[in-house]
């Protein structure tokens, strides 16, 4: 018995000193290929195990603290190579190893991984806080530009960036509240982590006979799991392919009411007193650093200044928009009263369950659209073709699949980008469409390599799409909604804003642009879904072959300003929302949840629940910020109305696109690189005509 201890004990032992090894050559491979003249390969490997990943951030943690160790130490005797060049390449190798080590928690099938990936996320995150928090290496900074080196571009653009981030980290204050800064910075780093992982990990389930589930399709029902210990019920989970057929679809109040209640209790009572403690926080940080709110101190360095701009555009657009929701508001209480068959003179009020069944209803009745009779004609694979196609053709490049040897999930598909005319590698990206368990829950781009300058060389990008379409079943392919297709095509849009950046630096690669604008790229391209001739090209029925009709085609384009007074309330409602919390030192989020949604979009929330515990923006780096996405579709779809309206597939227009929007990344001001794309200041017009309003 004691001797098997012993050879337990060394094997072990021994197994551990080999893993450490097998994780240093790792770090070595990939910290010595970012240290190269050039790098034109894809350094990501998805295959570590929960230990490893632990292994390496302990080790990577000590070699980022010595590469701060050296800029500190080079205060005596600043140069561009030994304080902003050495930030920039520890940047890049940072943005690189992180990603290695904490995105498996977005994709992994392991939940042992998962976990390992988000504890080094924290690890990292804190890391990142006290590195990028540290005063001497700020002073370093401080002595270079008292050197006076004259720089330009770029360069001076990075010092400039660099010194403003170290002050709004408040490293020109006195030590007390540089440490509470801090210390509040790395709280809020792991609760926002937490918030996240309540979602992703949300397995809430309903369950529901086939007759409570009258309306939905047979196509539904058959993918739906039945439940173990009563066959004659079906699973109904919260996630995108379930909750939005059901809440547009079913005839049964009481499901969707049950639906709907579950959906905006989700995570209700963790996920409330992390968002509310994070309001607080940044409150706090706000106000050490002398703003008068948290909403000031993002929005400082954003496209919009400051709260009275963005408060003022909400406003205004409100009230623009008024007059068309209660139009559009009118016409779904009719709906309502004519299918309840209610009184004439009965008052009639629409509940939140109602509202995605009625606005789908709109479509069917005035538009004479069913997008359940659209869907055979976007099988995923018809739709992924001709959006890599589209792409191609209006960015002059070229898009092939390729095998990745570490992907994560035979889910993901591995695509390598080269331009068109020259045939040089300009990039990878990852597509990963359907869900599973663990898995992201919602649709998103990521970043996973940046596209850098090296001694010379180019790091090239690598970026992934994460969906959650329908999985196919075993009689008809994988099959999207038109509403998918446009989520498609928006994070694709984000795909290629990462992968065609010609930024040197970390800092300014692909999205790092204000936040602002960041949204632009991928909403300007959601217009292609709209247009006949794009539509042709990514669409054909799954059976027959046959392309959509062109009648059918028309309906779906008139049908573009179905709603849209309710449907903008809504993203006012979640704008204004985000501003309210963060221009106050506390918030009860559910009573002002409830508040605004009563004031704006004239329907009461779902009593008893809080949609801000789900909101994930919230703790996702949108605080303050949500407004960016109503703000950037006026400079999108001014774009996209100068530039490229009944011009689709100009390949002039997309070469400018791809050289004055998506290269420069963040090196320019957004507003600078609008003014260089569009010749003149962006207008308003195109965006009111979106919306079916006069200019």
């Amino acid at each position: 018995f004691v001797f098997r201890g012993f050879f337990f004990f060394f094997f072990f032992f021994f197994f551990f000193l080999l893993l450490l090894k097998v994780m240093s050559k790792m770090l070595e491979k990939v910290l010595k290929a970012l240290s190269k003249d050039k790098c034109d390969v894809n350094l990501l490997r998805w295959d570590l195990n929960a230990a490893q990943i632990a292994s390496a951030v302990e080790e990577f943690s000590k070699f980022a603290i010595s590469m701060f160790d050296k800029i500190a130490e080079a205060r005596e005797s600043p140069s561009w190579d030994n304080v902003c060049g050495a930030l920039a390449d520890v940047e890049t190798k940072f943005y690189v190893v992180d990603d290695i080590l904490t995105y498996p928690q977005n994709v992994s099938s392991s939940e042992e991984v998962r976990n390992a990936a988000r504890d080094a996320d924290k690890v990292l995150s804190d890391l990142y806080v006290d590195l990028t928090s540290r005063h001497d290496v700020y002073l370093a900074f401080k002595a270079y530009e008292e050197k006076g080196d004259v720089l330009e571009g770029e360069r001076k653009r990075f010092l400039d960036h660099t010194l403003r981030a170290f002050r709004r980290k408040g490293l020109h204050l006195e030590k007390e509240k540089r440490e509470r800064i801090t210390e509040l910075n790395k709280k809020m780093s792991a609760l926002g982590i937490e918030f996240r992982k309540n979602l992703s990990e949300d397995k809430t389930t309903l369950l529901f006979t086939a007759e409570e589930l009258d309306g939905m399709s047979d196509d539904f029902i058959s993918g739906l799991e039945k439940d173990k210990d009563d066959d004659s019920k079906y699973c109904v989970t919260l996630s995108y392919p379930h909750y939005h057929p059901v809440m547009k679809l079913c005839n049964v109040v009481e499901t969707r009411r049950k639906l709907e209640f579950a959906y905006t209790s989700r995570c209700m009572e963790t996920n409330t007193k992390i968002l509310e403690a994070l309001v607080q926080m940044r409150h706090e940080i706000a106000s050490l650093l002398g703003y008068e709110t948290h909403a000031a101190f993002v929005q400082e360095i954003r496209m919009a200044k400051n709260p009275k701009t963005v408060k003022d555009f909400l406003d205004d657009l409100s009230e623009r928009l008024t007059p068309l929701q209660d139009k559009e508001l009118s016409v779904l209480c009719n709906l309502k009263k004519s299918e309840e068959h209610l009184p004439d003179d009965e008052d009639v009020k629409i509940d939140p369950w109602d509202v995605s069944y009625y606005l789908e209803k709109v479509k069917k009745t005035q538009y004479n659209i069913d997008h359940q009779l659209l869907k055979p004609y976007f099988p995923v694979e018809v739709v992924t073709k001709g959006l890599l196609e589209i792409y191609e053709e209006l960015l002059n490049l070229k898009i092939e699949e390729t095998a990745d040897p570490n992907g994560w999930h035979e889910d993901a598909k591995f695509f390598t980008v080269r331009d068109a005319d020259s045939d040089a590698l300009i990039g990878h990206f990852y597509l990963d469409l359907h869900p599973r368990d663990g898995k992201y829950t919602h649709a998103a781009c990521w970043g996973l390599q940046p596209s850098v300058s090296l001694s010379g060389g180019r790091l090239i990008p690598v970026a992934a799409v994460l969906c959650n379409f329908s999985k196919p079943t075993k009689d008809k392919p994988a099959l999207l909604l038109h509403s998918e297709v446009e989520t498609f095509f928006h994070e694709f849009g984000h795909c290629m804003h990462q992968v065609c950046s010609l930024a040197n630096m970390v800092m300014f690669a692909g999205t790092r642009v204000e936040r602002d604008f960041v949204e632009l790229p991928s909403q300007m391209l959601e217009n292609w879904v709209w247009e006949k001739d794009a539509l042709a090209r990514m669409s054909s029925h799954y059976d027959t072959g046959a392309p959509i009709p062109d009648e059918m085609i028309e309906k779906l384009v008139a049908s573009r300003h179905a709603n849209a007074g309710i449907l903008t309330k809504r993203q006012i409602l979640y704008a204004t929302f985000d501003q309210t919390i963060h221009t106050q030192s506390e918030a009860n989020t559910a009573s002002i949840f409830a508040s605004l949604c009563d004031k704006i979009c004239k329907y009461p929330s779902t009593p008893n629940t809080n949609f801000a515990a789900s909101f994930g923006h919230m703790a996702g780096g949108y605080d303050a910020q949500y407004y960016g996405y109503l703000w950037s579709e006026v400079f999108a779809m001014d774009v996209y109305a100068t530039k490229f309206k009944g011009k689709i597939f100009d390949k002039m227009a997309g070469k400018e696109y791809r050289e004055k929007i998506l290269a420069p990344g963040g090196t320019k001001d957004a507003s600078d690189m609008l003014r260089d794309f569009l010749g003149r200041e962006p207008q308003l017009d195109a965006f009111l005509e979106s919306r079916g309003l006069d200019v």
